[in-house]
C-alpha cells in the first residue's frame, strides 16, 4: 500500500530576516520616519492638531496669550507663531527638535518619534528666564498638563502600524 506523503512547507527564516533588514534599510534611505515626523509636526504647527484626541489643542487661557505676547517682544518667534494659536510653536525649537527613527528589531519594526536636545531659556528685558532644559523635560511637563505633542491615540498608532505592515507585505512579494 502506498502511504500518502505528509504535506510539508518549509522556508528559511534567515531569508525573511534579511528581507526585513533590507526593507528597513530602504525605508531609512527613503526617509520614511522623517516623512512621518514632518507630517506630525506640520499638522501641529498649521492646525494646532492633537493626535491623542484627533481634535485641536484646547484654547489658550487669556493669561497665557498675554504672556506669549510679552515674551514675543524679546524672543525671535517661529513663522507659525500666533499669540492665541495653541500650536505649541513659540520659537519653534521644541518641534524642531523632534527626531524620528525606524529600526528592525527581533520583535519587529519599531518607529520611534521623540524630542532631542536642549531648549534655551526665553528672554525677557535682556535677561534669561530660568535655565536651559532638555526637550524631554519640556515634553514631560507638556504631558502632565495634557498637551504632549507626540502622544498618539490608539487609532493613530494603529493607522501607522497598518501603513508599515502594508509596505512590508508589498515589498516581501
Amino acid at each position: 500500500m502506498n502511504k500518502a506523503a505528509d504535506a510539508k512547507v518549509s522556508f528559511k527564516v534567515n531569508n525573511i530576516k534579511q528581507k526585513i533588514k533590507k526593507i528597513v534599510s530602504d525605508l531609512k534611505t527613503e526617509k520614511f520616519a522623517v516623512t512621518v515626523r514632518d507630517e506630525i509636526v506640520n499638522k501641529i504647527r498649521k492646525d494646532a492638531f492633537r493626535f491623542k484626541t484627533g481634535k485641536k489643542f484646547k484654547r489658550l487661557k487669556r493669561s497665557t496669550v498675554e504672556n506669549r505676547k510679552k515674551l514675543a517682544r524679546h524672543n525671535k518667534t517661529h513663522e507659525d507663531y500666533s499669540p492665541s494659536k495653541p500650536n505649541l510653536t513659540f520659537t519653534g525649537r521644541l518641534l524642531n527638535s523632534v527626531k524620528a527613527n525606524i529600526q528592525g528589531k527581533a520583535s519587529g519594526i519599531v518607529l520611534k518619534i521623540d524630542v532631542k536636545g536642549t531648549h534655551a531659556p526665553y528672554k525677557y528685558n535682556g535677561n534669561e528666564l530660568g535655565s536651559p532644559k532638555s526637550n524631554k523635560q519640556i515634553r514631560n511637563f507638556l504631558s502632565e498638563i495634557g498637551r504632549d505633542p507626540l502622544e498618539l491615540s490608539k487609532k493613530a498608532r494603529n493607522n501607522l502600524s497598518r501603513i508599515i505592515k502594508a509596505i512590508i507585505l508589498e515589498r516581501l512579494k
